[in-house]
């Protein structure tokens, strides 16, 4: 092989580890989905974790969200309450917003700045999902 090609080659593997050690950031977190198309762009802004309760509000019985379709307005607060003995979460698909776990009789909150539509589902039992529309 030629100098200028054991060179390049060098260089491409050189560029792809240094590529690999910018991607990393050592995170334990499982990668967020791809973003919905019917999210808004900047989803990490549209949500924020909330120590308030809100107007809206779900339960969380027998391993799901009720209701699952939920409506909000922009500003408004949804407030999850787990009436199960396991710990679930209300996360939006995206990763962008997560209650972290709700134990048993405990609240999580999310407020929301945009409308959009954001699926969410519980990060423990991955089967429970929902969608809230924000108007």
């Amino acid at each position: 092989m030629s100098r200028r090609m054991l060179s390049v080659m060098g260089l491409s593997a050189v560029l792809s580890l240094a590529l690999a050690a910018c991607g990393s950031s050592g995170s334990t977190a499982t990668p967020a989905a791809s973003t919905p198309a019917s999210a808004p762009a900047s989803a990490a802004a549209a949500c924020a974790v909330s120590g308030t309760p809100g107007s809206v509000t779900v339960s969380i019985k027998d391993f799901a969200f009720n209701p699952s379709a939920i409506t909000a307005k922009v500003g408004e607060t949804v407030t999850f309450t787990n009436g199960d003995t396991a710990s679930h979460t209300a996360t939006l698909d995206d990763g962008t917003c997560d209650t972290k776990l709700i134990t048993n009789g405990k609240s999580g909150s999310l407020t929301f700045s945009a409308a959009g539509a954001y699926p969410f589902h519980c990060t423990v039992h991955t089967d429970m999902k929902g969608t809230i529309t924000v108007s």
